[in-house]
């Protein structure tokens, strides 16, 4: 089998969940011997010198970006107000990315395109050009549903216009464009049953005349659960590490805004009421392009540790993981790792949604800041509670194998 992906950014190195999702799904395509071949976008967030990456890694997977400029100009944004265009998804529409494509589909006959995330659905018409392969769209997140979450929290009037802005846009180029695939893989049930419904409505043509795709698979599109997975028999558990105690961590990239909204919302409403409690408590916080403002100021007994070579080596190291999402879609990757390495996680609706897990058992949900101090509070002092759910957590990351994802992913698209 060929299965060609097309990457949002550079799966490798893992150095996000998304990254970690698509990788961790083009690794068991090659364990499972098939022909794989990637084309990422390259930018200078997530900038890879192709030849820094690991040979026997680039050769298996026939690895290829093509780099975009996807910096948000003031003027260009100002003109998706004018001709109602997704600023997201204008980044993403590049001449050079297409004719590279044209070319591999030319070269090679693939069986499955796999389309990581919305912003690369401009592509499906040329896929659908030069290819009959069947076409699966792969969405980490239902996208619009992230900025409308962030509008409805945002107090700064015109922080809420502009997320308002992209939450519309992307919402109207999401409900005409899932029409097109063969597949939709969503990446929970919540999503899913986004997709099905919007499915059940005729597209809505708004779009620009350049938005508008002209083809479309030979069959009605199929939605089903493609859960996010790790393959646990691969992860390194470092059970000779003991987590150090009175510690809690936060692990994260900071350039996402849900992220960054998280963890303001956590350190100045519920860490002051959990070091009043326990003042011996150490928050460590972890993750790439940390803000310069939290480096330099930040609370007492917060530790700001930055990007870390080995995630699981610092979870490991610490005790309880904390998740402050407020907002965002999808799945949160890092808590489906937490659950693989038996971290006791606490976290709020937003965080455990998609997620098969049940508040007390395998984790702790809290959403306001009482609950979410008394939550951590009552875990620090109970270390039999905390091995309770570290226990149970464990056992839950099982459904998370990718191994079995991929069989039950081969069966959705009919090509077992």
């Amino acid at each position: 089998m060929n299965i060609l992906f097309l990457c949002n950014k550079n799966p490798y190195p893992e150095k996000d969940g998304g990254c970690l999702c698509m990788n961790v799904f083009i690794k068991e395509a090659v364990r499972r011997g098939w022909y794989v071949k990637v084309l990422a976008v390259n930018s200078k967030k997530n900038f890879v010198n192709v030849e820094d990456i690991p040979e026997e890694y680039r050769e298996k997977t026939h690895y290829e970006n093509v780099f975009m400029d996807m910096t948000v100009k003031p003027w260009s944004f100002l003109a998706t107000y004018l001709n109602g265009r997704s600023p997201h998804i204008n980044r993403f529409i590049s001449v050079e990315y297409k004719k590279r494509l044209v070319e591999i589909l030319k070269g090679t006959k693939f069986d499955v395109v796999r389309i990581e995330s919305i912003f690369m659905m401009p592509y499906i018409d040329t896929v659908r050009e030069y290819s009959d392969a069947i076409v699966d769209l792969r969405t980490h997140n239902v996208e619009n549903l992230i900025w409308k979450r962030l509008r409805n929290a945002a107090a700064n009037p015109i922080k809420k216009l502009l997320y308002d802005h992209v939450a519309s846009t992307l919402e109207n180029y999401e409900l005409n464009v899932i029409h097109a695939p063969d597949c939709i893989s969503a990446i929970s049930e919540v999503d899913a049953q986004w997709f099905r419904e919007k499915l059940q409505n005729k597209p809505r043509f708004q779009l620009h005349p350049l938005d508008i795709v002209k083809s479309a698979g030979k069959h009605p599109v199929c939605v089903n659960v493609v859960p996010f997975g790790l393959d646990i028999q691969n992860i390194p558990l470092y059970m000779d590490i003991m987590p150090e105690p009175d510690s809690l961590f936060y692990i994260g990239a900071m350039d996402w805004i849900p992220n960054i909204e998280g963890l303001e919302w956590f350190l100045s409403q519920v860490w002051p009421l959990v070091h009043q409690k326990m003042p011996q408590l150490k928050f460590y916080v972890a993750g790439r392009n940390m803000p310069q403002s939290l480096i330099d100021s930040h609370p007492e007994n917060v530790v700001v540790v930055g990007e870390v070579a080995d995630a699981h080596e610092f979870m490991r190291s610490k005790g309880i993981m904390i998740v402050p999402l407020l907002s965002g879609s999808g799945v949160r990757v890092k808590i489906i790792e937490g659950l693989t390495m038996s971290k006791a996680i606490v976290t709020t609706s937003v965080g455990a949604e998609g997620i098969s897990v049940a508040d007390g058992h395998d984790i702790v949900i809290s959403d306001k800041p009482e609950e979410m101090a008394a939550s951590i509070v009552r875990l620090a002092e109970n270390p039999v509670l905390v091995k309770n759910i570290e226990t149970h957590a464990f056992e839950t990351a099982q459904h998370y194998d990718v191994r079995s994802i991929f069989l039950n992913w081969l069966e959705f698209i009919g090509r077992s």
